[in-house]
């Protein structure tokens, strides 16, 4: 018989999880991956980032917004920030026409995950929303501020709902 296998996400499924290895697709096993400390102000910019991407996602455009929950937790640290930048390139050919910097959480000084959501509201936003044809999608979180690394709950925890159909 042939060995079994996991079947890859639906190119059409427009919710998907940051997953262990830099994917987005469907709901894994739990995990977690570590956000290196800011030790500096990266308020806009991408800086040893966890990179998560999806690519060759067919969806027609619905309107509307991005929506995510990250499960971020900062333990005990002070003064950290996370961020993150959703980024579509709407025909995968490199060139990113949309892309989303949301504003930085602050996490608290207490252990157990927070949920770091759109409603952060954006920081900055470039280019407009289309099909997805063939395209990819980039999620990177980073530290924005803060000397202390932030753990974020993957797999099955953070989810990104695309607005897409």
């Amino acid at each position: 018989t042939p060995p079994t296998t996991t079947p890859p996400p639906t190119p059409g499924n427009p919710t998907r999880y940051l997953l262990p290895g830099g994917g987005l697709g469907a709901a894994g096993s739990a995990a977690t991956t570590t956000v290196a400390a800011a030790n500096g102000n990266h308020d806009g910019t991408p800086t040893n980032a966890q990179v998560f991407t999806a690519t060759g996602l067919n969806l027609a455009y619905a309107g509307g917004q991005t929506a995510f929950d990250l499960f971020v937790d900062a333990g005990t640290a002070v003064g950290n920030g996370v961020q993150v930048r959703i980024s579509y390139d709407l025909t995968g050919n490199g060139s990113w026409e949309r892309v989303e910097t949301l504003r930085y959480f602050a996490t608290d000084p207490v252990t157990g995950y927070e949920h770091y959501t759109q409603n952060a509201g954006l920081s900055s936003a470039t280019g407009t929303l289309g099909a997805l044809s063939n395209g990819t999608v980039r999620v990177e979180v980073w530290s924005a501020i803060g000397n202390n690394p932030t753990t974020v709950g993957i797999g099955n925890q953070s989810v990104l709902r695309l607005p897409y159909s």
